[in-house]
């Protein structure tokens, strides 16, 4: 089955905003869903040992300068890449 998403944002606030309708799923970070208050309808599912295991990607804007914060994020990005690749 093909995931078919309906809803996108860079807002985890957003996301779990619409989770807490009942309507809506997300993957998020689980000590954000437990501060933010996890409560009837919503449950936390652990993922654990995925197989196979999730690719993830990093979208960012090929911009110059690039800000210091996103340049650290595509710097780390890169750095743990290459180690988890080889």
């Amino acid at each position: 089955m093909e995931p078919a998403p309906t809803l996108q944002s860079n807002s985890m606030v957003v996301l779990f905003s619409h989770v807490r309708t009942g309507q809506w799923a997300s993957v998020m970070p689980a000590v954000l869903a437990e501060t933010m208050g996890l409560r009837d309808p919503i449950r936390a599912i652990p993922i654990l040992d995925p197989e196979p295991a999730p690719t993830v990607g990093l979208v960012y804007p090929r911009r110059e300068p690039m800000t210091p914060l996103t340049a650290a994020l595509v710097g780390e990005a890169l750095r743990l890449g290459k180690d988890w690749m080889g």
